[in-house]
């Protein structure tokens, strides 16, 4: 009684489900880009990226900078004049400095550049976790379509079998056929309710799992269009394997992002360098300040207007630092730059190769489901007419419920098979077709 209670309370969930609208896989895939909390975090790893890029760039201004300071002198001091006095004294004191570097080593310039190609990667990788998460949603989308079209070949098997049952009652009223044979089509029905349920357990779940995948809030009226595929042509779809692959190396954005890491670590490389290289700036200061013990020739107070002209400072100069010996800093860090440029040529090589295995793959998977589909096909039609002569031998009574039992689970396992075998093939086309840069849709 449970599980029939569970199998109403889903069949109840469905019909509310399917008064709301359903959504198409384009709008799981919109909502999914906007609202993904995962994706949200990756685009904010990208714009931390741009602050340091643009931190970089910000290399090549100048800088600027103010002091100011009260001083308190007991005893002995050094007045404006530099001559030591031997009285308390207070001074105010502020200034202005700026400097800006001129030259070292091309340092800033290749450090802007290598921010640049890893903001680049940063994007790359932006976009791959779009397609991923495209592809995901692409996989729960069909996974629910899979599910409903087995959930309807378990209702049609309750259906067969209440029918079979109906008959069986009938002819054990009239004494034609053993009481034993109607609780045996009463056991076949009630496997076939709770394979129902399961189904549809199934197909509740996996609209759960979409849900999630879209980080929906409420997820029981959720719903999905089911599109009407044509199935024939998707055989026309399969590109060779070299040709997805020989697009996709110079487009997909999981060898573009390592080629940037490339790029970029060969920069940082060159900064490293820049270290044995003098360093040359220009700089300028501005000073002033007052005294409140400072008096004029006729022993009166200086004011604040007379201070500030005759306290004031300017400078202006060139400063050259050259490196001599830093304890081996310079050769280690290019090292280190180098061994990180290796790793990153590494990483792109690995990154390629693996790019070809996974189209391999799917190539391989995709002319696999076809001819599995085709063959499934073939034995769908065979099992429905194994069926029918089943039937027809079990009416007549020319052979037993169970040999009619089996032709008819034999048929639901065919169904079953060639469910899988299209929703395979359909997915490694599509995947296919995200390979060669094209957008998900069905």
């Amino acid at each position: 009684m449970k599980k029939y209670l569970l199998a109403a309370l889903a069949f109840l969930t469905i019909g509310t489900s399917q008064a709301q609208e359903k959504w198409s896989l384009e709008q799981c895939i919109d909502y999914a880009l906007k609202n993904n909390i995962t994706l949200k975090s990756s685009e904010l790893n990208t714009q931390t990226q741009e602050v340091r890029h643009q931190m970089a760039r910000n290399q090549r201004l100048p800088d600027l900078n103010g002091s100011a300071s009260q001083n308190l002198s007991f005893g002995q001091s050094m007045n404006n004049q530099g001559v030591y006095e031997n009285k308390n004294s207070q001074s105010y004191s502020g200034g202005l400095s700026s400097s800006i570097n001129l030259f070292s080593g091309f340092q800033v310039r290749n450090s802007i550049t290598a921010q640049e190609f890893t903001l680049k990667a940063s994007l790359e990788e932006l976009k791959k976790a779009r397609e991923n998460l495209s592809v995901s949603i692409a996989s729960g989308y069909l996974q629910i379509l899979y599910n409903k079209e087995l959930y309807l070949i378990a209702q049609d098997q309750v259906k067969l079998s209440e029918t079979q049952l109906t008959r069986y009652e009938s002819l054990a009223t009239h004494g034609k056929i053993p009481t034993g044979q109607v609780y045996e089509a009463k056991a076949q029905l009630a496997k076939d309710k709770l394979n129902a349920t399961e189904s549809l357990s199934n197909l509740q779940l996996s609209l759960l799992d979409l849900s999630q995948l879209l980080d929906l809030k409420e997820w029981q009226g959720f719903d999905i269009v089911e599109p009407s595929i044509d199935m024939t042509s998707l055989s026309l779809m399969i590109s060779p394997a070299n040709e997805v692959f020989d697009y996709a190396v110079g487009n997909k954005s999981t060898v573009k992002a390592s080629e940037y890491r490339l790029k970029s670590s060969e920069k940082n490389l060159e900064v490293s360098k820049g270290a044995y290289y003098p360093r040359l700036s220009l700089g300028a200061s501005y000073s002033n300040g007052y005294y409140p013990d400072l008096k004029n020739t006729d022993n009166t107070r200086m004011s604040l207007a007379d201070q500030m002209n005759i306290n004031s400072r300017t400078a202006i100069g060139l400063n050259l630092s050259i490196p001599i010996f830093n304890r081996f800093d310079t050769k280690n860090n290019i090292k280190l730059s180098k061994i990180e440029v290796e790793n990153a040529r590494l990483e792109l090589d690995n990154t390629r190769k693996t790019l070809y295995k996974e189209i391999q793959q799917a190539w391989f998977n995709a002319k696999t489901a076809s001819e599995k589909y085709e063959a499934s096909a073939e034995t769908v039609l065979n099992s429905e007419e194994a069926y029918r002569f089943a039937e027809e031998k079990f009416n007549n009574g020319r052979s037993t419920i169970y040999e009619f039992n089996q032709a008819k689970m034999n048929l639901a396992s065919a169904k079953s098979n060639q469910l899988q075998a299209k929703y395979n093939y359909l997915f490694s086309v599509k995947i296919l077709d995200f390979y060669k840069g094209e957008s998900l849709h069905l």
